[in-house]
């Protein structure tokens, strides 16, 4: 199906009175030139530019209403105002909609009049248009958020359209023209205020943050922070805000006063921030990454666990409080601090922390730890993959032999650290394997899988081996023809 738009201020689902002029010009040319064959995108791509400028004057002639809606086409052609951006892209938005809705495969359709205002923006410049950028980059944000309500954008194309929007805002306030002062950092403030109110509101995408953090770079031309940190605390105190059933919007923006009060190097104002807004994970994050890089390791050590304990619910949190106090310790040199955090790392699976443990304790006291080590790993399903490597590693074969035997499946991936020393055990184990593989199998589907792992079986113990299984098998299974067919495929 065609598709039509128009830049007049008709609002409806269906075609203004332009586009049904084009329309019937068009069909009036179609019955004057009624060859059902005769493909004219095809043929005006053939016309010279004068032959093309006769067909357009003949038809302006003809039809009123076209050179009506050329006109207003034109008239925009040097410039584009706020109005006719939001209108082109509510337009495009409206007719890719069905019933209210856009589906997936229609949204490049819903963001043509998107694109076209971004395309505009993109040839003004940053010397001459800063602030035009910056409003109408405004108000494809804000319409494409309102097209994501009613949207499937699976595709990501409609949020891709508002990060580029983004990004152009950004850059333009990164590169403003004009020396920043009160005035002009009052006024951006003022702009975007409302906008990132609607954004927390119709909370879509990440747009208010990323307005807040576009406009912080101005922190750093001048000595405007009370301005911004006052900004920040009014957008936090805003209905907008408070009515979030979560906080880490919120957080976000106390963090981005953080680093307003860390650019003016307020270490007063800092300290008192870290007092009255402990109860945000990540400016206690801050505030212990601070006296780490300061040399104040004790101070930081106990800062973590005071958030291990403030966050003893929260076991991921909990986890990142202790590699920090991980590294408080190897500033104080507590090796006795750094064993104990290692092991229980360890516990957890992370294989760099079992290295760090062999070099924290003393080569005669390694052979014990090792040991009370390996039964505790050995019972914790989580650190099962290094569990295994260290017994690779370590060559402890029997060990790794009595594992296979109780998970006769990994046989799989462990058989060739296994073959040198118990071939027939690996044989009886892999057989195993496969037998139940097989019993658990019922369509042909899945005795394909278990003839791929039988061909794995022949690479592992040879093709003697394999065939001795297979006749094994067919005698098990004689009543299951598929199984029969997929056995007999296996060279």
């Amino acid at each position: 199906m065609a598709w039509t738009s128009c830049t007049c201020p008709f609002e409806s689902d269906s075609l203004c009175k332009h586009e049904v002029a084009v329309c019937l010009a068009i069909r009036e040319v179609k019955k004057e030139n009624s060859s059902a064959s005769v493909d004219v995108l095809a043929q005006l791509k053939t016309l010279k530019k004068a032959e093309l400028l006769d067909i357009l004057e003949e038809l302006l002639k003809k039809q009123p209403t076209v050179n009506l809606y050329l006109t207003e086409k034109f008239s925009n052609a040097d410039g584009m105002d706020e109005q006719t951006a939001r209108r082109l892209i509510q337009k495009s938005a409206n007719h890719a909609s069905r019933s209210g809705f856009i589906e997936w495969d229609r949204a490049s359709l819903a963001i043509e009049g998107a694109e076209e205002v971004q395309e505009y923006v993109d040839g003004l410049q940053i010397e001459q248009d800063a602030e035009k950028i910056i409003c109408l980059s405004l108000i494809v944000i804000e319409e494409c958020r309102d097209m994501l309500l009613r949207a499937d954008d699976s595709a990501g194309e409609i949020s891709s359209t508002v990060y580029e929007s983004l990004e152009k805002i950004n850059e333009t306030l990164a590169n403003w023209p004009v020396e920043l002062d009160e005035s002009i950092v009052a006024g951006m403030l003022n702009l975007l205020y409302p906008h990132i109110l609607l954004n927390l509101e119709k909370d879509i995408t990440d747009a208010a943050g990323d307005l807040l953090v576009s406009v912080l770079q101005w922190n750093d031309k001048g000595n405007f922070t009370d301005k911004f940190y006052d900004f920040i605390e009014k957008v936090i105190g805003s209905r907008e805000m408070k009515s979030k059933s979560y906080l880490y919007t919120e957080e976000r923006f106390r963090m981005c006063q953080l680093v307003v009060l860390q650019q003016a190097e307020d270490q007063q104002a800092i300290e008192s921030f870290y007092i009255e807004h402990r109860g945000y994970p990540e400016v206690r994050k801050a505030q212990i990454l601070q006296a780490l890089n300061a040399g104040e390791f004790e101070k930081a050590a106990q800062l973590c666990v005071e958030s291990e304990q403030l966050d003893a619910k929260l076991a991921g949190l909990v986890h990142d409080w202790e590699k920090l106090r991980f590294r408080a310790y190897e500033g104080m040199g507590n090796t006795a601090e750094l064993i104990d955090l290692s092991l229980q790392f360890v516990l957890d699976g992370e294989e760099e922390y079992y290295h760090r443990l062999k070099s924290l304790v003393a080569v005669e006291d390694w052979p014990e730890k090792r040991e009370a080590m390996l039964a505790e790993m050995k019972m914790r399903p989580r650190c099962r993959p290094l569990y295994l490597g260290i017994l690779i590693d370590e060559k402890r074969f029997d060990e790794l032999l009595d594992y296979c035997q109780k998970d006769v499946a990994a046989i799989e991936h462990l058989h060739p650290h296994l073959l040198a020393e118990y071939p027939h055990e690996v044989n009886e184990i892999y057989t195993s394997y496969i037998y139940r593989v097989i019993e658990q199998a019922s369509n042909r589907k899945a005795y394909w899988s278990a003839c791929q792992k039988i061909k794995g079986f022949q690479q592992a113990l040879g093709a003697e081996a394999a065939t001795g299984l297979i006749k094994e098998l067919k005698f098990m299974y004689p009543k299951r023809p598929a199984l029969l067919d997929e056995l007999g495929k296996i060279q």
